[in-house]
């Protein structure tokens, strides 16, 4: 029972498979992943300093602006370092407190009606001591958050009110290297709850305001990530500037140098294909 667990009750509970974290080169945020060590206790070698306790940080921007792809190179380099693993879940309006806590869900080597119980990512990370993302988290309704109380305080545990269960960290090394942290769009407004309730507020502090990057990082994003060909760069400097330097994600500006690299004839100019692209590609409210 490699991924599985037994309970001193003789209850056996499965545990939740790693989180993928996508395995891409980071550009820039230099200062925001600062900022995320010094939260987690982690130095400029991403080793863990379990002599610290650890905050519970949560990174507050506008969709698009890398706040997942600054947590997973949060990952990739803790896991390289400490052998940590990661766990992450998704909001989303329909979550309950049971899908952060423990699942009955079929037994798949079983036949019938046998039920098994599976720990959530949150749970699994808090027993293994690894590390855990919740994404997009004030789409969540506030009862749903609520085990999050006693796991992001002092008594690191996590109550199951359906199976009357408390799981906890298996060991003190455990308890130390759990590290929480959680990212949200402040402006959901009809998309989503948008606020998220006191008692979980102050748990996730600091907030680490995450911006719109500069036109330089953006540029050396698509160098990097999409096509390096300077004809392709020199068409993006050119829309960029045409466009009155308006702000955009890293997601956007790869979506579009991506489509307009595939896109693109011949015999027209890059700016032009720039231009041409931008109406498949934008938002409606940062188009020209």
């Amino acid at each position: 029972m490699s991924n599985a667990f037994r309970t001193s009750d003789g209850q056996v509970i499965w545990l939740s498979d790693q989180s993928e974290v996508p395995a891409r080169k980071f550009v820039g945020r230099e200062q925001e992943l600062q900022l995320c060590r010094a939260a987690f206790g982690v130095d400029s070698e991403y080793r863990l300093d379990q002599t610290l306790q650890p905050l519970h940080f949560r990174l507050e921007g506008a969709p698009g602006v890398g706040k997942n792809e600054i947590v997973y190179e949060m990952a990739r380099q803790l896991a390289k370092s400490e052998n940590l693993p990661f766990y992450s879940v998704q909001g989303h309006e329909e979550m309950t407190p049971e899908d952060l806590c423990l699942l009955v869900v079929p037994d798949p080597a079983q036949q019938g009606l046998s039920l098994q119980l599976r720990a959530s990512p949150l749970a699994t990370a808090l027993y293994e001591g690894g590390c855990f993302f919740f994404d997009e988290i004030n789409r969540v309704p506030a009862r749903a958050l609520s085990p999050l109380a006693s796991v992001l305080d002092d008594r690191r545990t996590l109550y199951s009110a359906t199976t009357g269960i408390t799981m906890k960290p298996r060991d003190d090394t455990a308890r130390r290297r759990f590290r929480f942290c959680c990212a949200l769009n402040p402006g959901l407004g009809k998309a989503g709850l948008g606020v998220l309730p006191d008692y979980i507020e102050e748990r996730t502090l600091p907030s680490i305001q995450i911006q719109h990057l500069e036109f330089r990082v953006l540029r050396e994003i698509i160098a990097q990530l999409v096509n390096s060909d300077e004809r392709l760069l020199q068409g993006f400097d050119e829309w960029y500037d045409k466009r009155s330097k308006r702000e955009i994600s890293a997601r956007q500006a790869m979506a579009l140098a991506t489509w307009v690299m595939r896109t693109i004839a011949a015999d027209e100019s890059p700016l032009a294909a720039y231009v041409r692209s931008e109406a498949n590609v934008m938002r409606p409210e940062i188009r020209a």
